[in-house]
């Protein structure tokens, strides 16, 4: 009887109780957010669905609605979040069959994607632009972000302490929640994410003397006023000023987060393994790296079929 009367409750209704119960405390507080995010939009697509009457055509109907006006990955992302309150509903007996079964993911046609990245020589030409002052300034962090590939969030967390220069190593071990009002430290994307990479000349050399005075626990790029609250930093600030001076350099204009794109097409284009960039980047596994990188990848396939062909001539 307890079990029918479960069967009649609302999905969308089960699926706050389940992001209540698994999620809360578990997860990222931006992650929790795209979870609600999720369960809004369930009540949109399906105000009326209980669990009883979850089938593979229910299922695959939601998910064409969702796809109308989402983009392939977009909707695969909303796909995964939903099918994992239901996989809980399947091994609970809730339901006697899993009605994800061979969903078929779709998406609206994407638009025209803008070149993401700068090339190496774009990429000399910003760094020339930059103006490295003795002081903490906006140009230190775009560099350091093209330098490392952090992620905005990671770069934010950066302290003094952090940088190893004897061994020329960063640790990157945590986050900043730059998306709440007074940021603070927080945990990274994750496990995979806390990490020690190498760091070239230029940093060692010439970034050591600008934060070695600087309180050793504080954020280095997020400004603290005197009553002990940090500044708020935003994207779209950053993005702002990295638009002007690519736009001085005369490259291609990027956000901050192409930046770590950029980080990585260096690499790929200068021959480091796709399993070395993975773990600089922090990814939970290689085929992220692959899947992100596709366009580099497949750039680089062509060069690699000539480098192979002289391999081979050359023996005779």
């Amino acid at each position: 009887m307890a079990r029918k009367k479960k069967n009649e409750q609302l999905f969308a209704d089960y699926f706050e109780e389940w992001i209540d119960t698994y999620k809360v405390g578990a997860v990222r507080d931006v992650t929790l957010k795209k979870y609600r995010m999720t369960n809004r939009t369930l009540r949109q697509l399906a105000p009326t669905l209980k669990i009883s009457q979850l089938d593979r055509r229910t299922y695959q109907r939601i998910i064409n609605e969702y796809a109308l006006t989402h983009e392939k990955q977009t909707t695969m992302d909303f796909h995964h979040q939903v099918k994992g309150c239901i996989m809980d509903l399947f091994h609970e007996g809730q339901i006697e069959r899993d009605p994800t079964y061979k969903a078929v993911i779709k998406g609206k046609t994407p638009a025209p994607k803008k070149k993401k990245w700068l090339n190496v020589d774009e990429a000399k030409r910003l760094v020339n632009s930059l103006n490295f002052s003795q002081e903490i300034n906006m140009d230190w962090f775009v560099v350091i972000a093209l330098k490392t590939g952090l992620r905005f969030s990671e770069l934010l967390a950066l302290t003094p302490n952090d940088f190893d220069f004897r061994s020329n190593t960063l640790n990157v071990n945590k986050t900043w929640s730059y998306k709440t009002s007074n940021g603070c430290f927080d945990l990274t994307k994750n496990k995979s994410s806390i990490r020690k990479i190498a760091i070239d000349w230029q940093i060692v050399g010439q970034f050591a003397p600008v934060i070695k005075d600087l309180p050793p626990d504080e954020p280095i790029f997020v400004e603290k006023f005197e009553n002990g609250q940090y500044k708020r930093v935003f994207n779209s600030t950053v993005n702002y000023f990295l638009k002007r001076k690519c736009e001085e350099a005369g490259v291609t204009v990027i956000t901050v987060h192409a930046l770590r794109h950029t980080h990585a097409s260096i690499l790929l284009n200068a021959g480091v393994t796709i399993h070395s960039i993975a773990d600089r980047l922090g990814h939970s596994s290689v085929s992220t790296t692959q899947e992100t990188y596709t366009h580099i990848i497949d750039e680089l396939a062509s060069k690699d079929n000539q480098v192979m062909i002289g391999a081979l001539t050359a023996i005779g």
